[in-house]
């Protein structure tokens, strides 16, 4: 069957998650375990390509690999109304663009805060882990944070240097929304979909939309950031409430 192999609490997964979702397209999803799957996962992709997630492997198709070109396999898929309208498409990637730097800033902000609060920890190790081992497996989980910071190369940034590397994409989708429920003239899109998914700073979605533990929202969420963009979170949460279904 058509598997999805992602991070529930990466917003890259989310946005590929989104887009199949959107598009109907029927799908597997299973949690990716760093470290332990990383010599399967680079079987799935061609040689020279980095192994990452999320990665859609569909046989006998050769897998698909990035939020980007899933959303836009996904629509060759599925049925239900575009997220890459043809006259737009030179938008969509500019937004998606700024949504990436943004995500490798988040990523930059929450994995070495991972690394430190050992409830996120033990919320991070595989659904097979029962819960009252959990706390005693937490360290182990670590393990996989390490690898997947020196895997992408994630550099420690302070919150300071995060917002303020981070504020002027908040700006700029801000006053590109101007108070509008939709960024593009077509109405919903991918670029609607990539840059709900770079606000995670202001806080992950809701639990009904993204099942996330206290300790992962912790780690993901940026008081400061939070604190100047009120309106862009209640934007994304309005978005999630009227288009992502499941």
């Amino acid at each position: 069957m058509r598997t999805l192999v992602g991070l529930t609490s990466s917003g890259w997964t989310e946005k590929a998650r989104w887009a199949l979702d959107h598009h109907r397209v029927t799908y597997r999803y299973q949690d990716y375990v760093p470290l332990i799957q990383e010599r399967w996962l680079r079987k799935q992709v061609a040689p020279g390509v980095k192994p990452s997630v999320p990665l859609l492997v569909d046989p006998p198709q050769a897998a698909t690999h990035g939020s980007f070109a899933i959303a836009k396999r996904a629509e060759e898929l599925g049925q239900g109304s575009p997220l890459f309208p043809a006259a737009h498409l030179d938008a969509i990637t500019a937004w998606n663009d700024t949504s990436e730097e943004v995500l490798d800033l988040a990523r930059a902000y929450a994995m070495p805060r991972m690394l430190t609060i050992s409830r996120a920890q033990a919320e991070a190790l595989p659904k097979f882990v029962p819960g009252f081992l959990r706390p005693l497996f937490a360290p182990s989980a670590r393990l996989g944070m390490r690898y997947v910071v020196k895997k992408h190369q994630v550099a420690d940034g302070t919150p300071e240097v995060i917002e303020a590397k981070v504020a002027p994409a908040y700006d700029k989708l801000r006053a590109a929304l101007g108070g509008r429920p939709y960024l593009l003239a077509a109405g919903f899109t991918y670029a609607d979909i990539t840059t709900a998914a770079m606000l995670v700073l202001l806080g992950p979605p809701a639990d009904r939309h993204l099942p996330m533990g206290p300790g992962t929202r912790e780690v993901w969420t940026h008081p400061g950031l939070a604190a100047r963009f009120p309106d862009l979170l209640a934007w994304r949460d309005a978005l999630y409430d009227k288009h992502r279904r499941t």
